[in-house]
Order: structure tokens, then sequence, then C-alpha cells
């Protein structure tokens, strides 16, 4: 996989480049939003990986941009991920907070990947995902983990339901944009469920 790293600490920049490379990939790295613009539009990545924080370009430009090539990008984040950033119009395909372990950026970066050249439809009573485009009903984007969510739930499956709360608050919010039906709901005994307005 061809990938795009970009971050303003060149220490983090080539330790995180050693550590995709042992993997197979083959990594060009930046160290701040107009790199990053120049050279994704220079050559084609599979996948941009970046700090939130990069000098000279705001990132959410620089997501939009890479949105439009449809390139996927992962935004390496200093504090928890939050409903205002997945409820932004301008939608990485995931985010990872610092401190993580490296495999957590190696297990994303290849589900990420597997995502985005996926042709799989996810259907559940009014919703659909169109998984290769990150596609909510395909109007909303959404990101790796509401789709991982969104599978969880409609094939009845356990997931770290802590975890998945922002998550489950960004989804309810773009259903109700959507004016769907369906919503998330706890259910006592049961946790988190896909239920209609008429249940």
């Amino acid at each position: 996989m061809k990938i795009l790293f970009a971050d303003p600490d060149r220490d983090l920049v080539w330790s995180f480049r050693e550590l995709l490379q042992k993997e197979g990939n083959d990594v060009t790295v930046a160290y701040d939003g107009a790199q990053v613009i120049r050279k994704a539009f220079t050559e084609k990545y599979d996948q941009v990986i970046m700090s939130s924080s990069l000098p000279r370009v705001n990132g959410r430009e620089i997501v939009k941009m890479l949105n439009e090539e449809k390139c996927p990008v992962i935004i390496l984040m200093s504090h928890k991920v939050n409903s205002d950033i997945l409820l932004d119009g301008v939608l990485a395909n995931s985010h990872l907070s610092f401190p993580f372990f490296p495999d957590e950026l190696i297990n994303l970066t290849a589900e990420v990947a597997q995502k985005a050249a996926s042709s799989e439809l996810l259907s559940y009573e009014d919703l659909s995902v169109d998984i290769g485009s990150f596609l909510l009903c395909g109007d909303i984007r959404v990101t790796n983990e509401e789709i991982n969510i969104l599978k969880s739930l409609a094939e009845r499956q356990q997931f770290d339901q802590k975890k998945a709360e922002p998550y489950i608050g960004s989804l309810n919010n773009k259903l109700e944009r959507l004016k769907k039906k369906t919503r998330i709901r706890y259910v006592m005994k049961e946790g988190y469920r896909l239920v209609t307005d008429n249940e």
C-alpha cells in the first residue's frame, strides 16, 4: 500500500515510517499541510495518515480535498474523538487518539483500506451503507468505526458499548437529519439496538 504520512514532529514521522514500511508499505512523509497537498496531488496514494494539527494549511481543508479525490484519510489526534468531529460535514475515514499501540495503527490502516476497496452494501430496514464510499444512505459520510457499529447492530453482534457511545450519538444525529425511522436505542438487559419508530 502506498501511504503518505504527515506530522510536524520529525522523530515521530520517521518512527512511524519505519513501522509502516516493515509491514510492506511504501511510505512518503510530509511535515506540514502544504507538503501534503503538493504530494497528494502529484502522486496517487492509497491512504493518507496525518496529524490533526499540521501547520500552514487547515487540516479540514486537506481532508475535504482528499475526500474529493476519494483518498482514505486517518487522522491522528491528541484528544479523544467527540461528536463535533463526527458530525463535521468534512470527515476523515477514521481517527486514532494518542497514546496508542503501534499495532492499533497497523490494524486500522488495513481495516480502512479493506473497506475502501469493498463493494459491499450494508442494509437494514430503511438504512443503507455503501462501505467502499463510507456513505450512509448515499448522502452522509460515516467513519470506519460508525460502519463497524452499524454492522454489529444489524447482525446482533457484541461490541464495546462504552467506546461506541460518541459514535452512537453521532449516528443518531445523522439518522435524524436523513429523516430515517430507524434509530439506535439502549434497551434494558439487551444494550444498544437498532429500532424503528413503531417499536
